[in-house]
């Protein structure tokens, strides 16, 4: 199962949506995510256990900069 078809479950079991960044659609998209699928989806899931009340979740990044001794890009949900 891909992640958006995991995305789609979630939005609909949960009664949630969910708002992908353009920073995370591109490290999705290009491979540079450092976060494995699990991960992402542990990390809404998260955010749906301590924030029930937020019906709206934004996906972002958090990446290295150039001043990093190494590359990564971790994926952030924010409830909103």
């Amino acid at each position: 199962m891909s992640i958006f078809s995991r995305f789609q479950e979630l939005e609909s079991t949960h009664r949630i949506r969910l708002h992908e960044g353009e920073s995370f659609k591109q490290a999705l998209y290009n491979g540079k995510m450092t976060d494995s699928e699990d991960c992402i989806i542990d990390k809404i899931e998260l955010v749906i256990k301590h924030y029930p009340d937020s019906k709206d979740i934004s996906l972002s990044t958090y990446s290295s900069d150039e001043t990093s001794d190494e590359t990564f890009c971790y994926a952030v949900a924010i409830p909103s």
